[in-house]
């Protein structure tokens, strides 16, 4: 059952797929439409699930369920992955590629691979203020203050000790 994006609740659960490339608007039409189509009939077990989505920053599919309406079950999070998977050839995007870091660098996303991120501290372009995306976050309501997030307050801090040792 499809819902309004703004009105779910903070605690709904969230899953968030970064694409290998930015995403033009015909793209995101294309993938918002497949979207819409996808949770209208998105069910757990039978029960609809209370769903939503939206595309942010040009790079990244959010979707979102309140699970005071109905939990997702393991099924029909199965079927969402297969889902975006559809997607991801329909476009020829890939939303599974995880070595790619996503950064907001002067107001941009850049995607660096997690073997450039060393050499990308030392010569400066990344520090712990920049800001990096945190696609890890589970629930609607950590969105807003613990998705864009200063690098050095992640996992990521690890490179930022290791350039004040050099």
């Amino acid at each position: 059952m499809l819902a309004d994006f703004d009105k779910l609740s903070k605690n709904s659960r969230l899953w968030i797929y970064q694409a290998d490339r930015k995403l033009t608007a015909l793209e995101q039409k294309k993938c918002l439409d497949q979207l819409e189509a996808f949770l209208n009939q998105w069910a757990a077990h039978g029960n609809d699930l209370m769903a939503s989505g939206i595309i942010k920053h040009d790079y990244f599919l959010i979707i979102s369920t309140d699970e005071s309406f109905n939990m997702a079950s393991g099924c029909s999070i199965d079927t969402q992955v297969r889902f975006v998977q559809q997607l991801s050839s329909n476009l020829g995007v890939d939303f599974f590629q995880r070595t790619n870091i996503a950064f907001l660098i002067n107001n941009d996303v850049e995607l660096v691979p997690l073997s450039q991120i060393k050499s990308e501290v030392e010569n400066g372009r990344i520090s712990a203020h920049t800001l990096f995306f945190d696609n890890t976050i589970q629930t609607k309501g950590q969105l807003k203050n613990n998705w864009c997030v200063e690098a050095g307050k992640t996992w990521l801090n690890r490179y930022f000790k290791q350039s004040a040792n050099v």
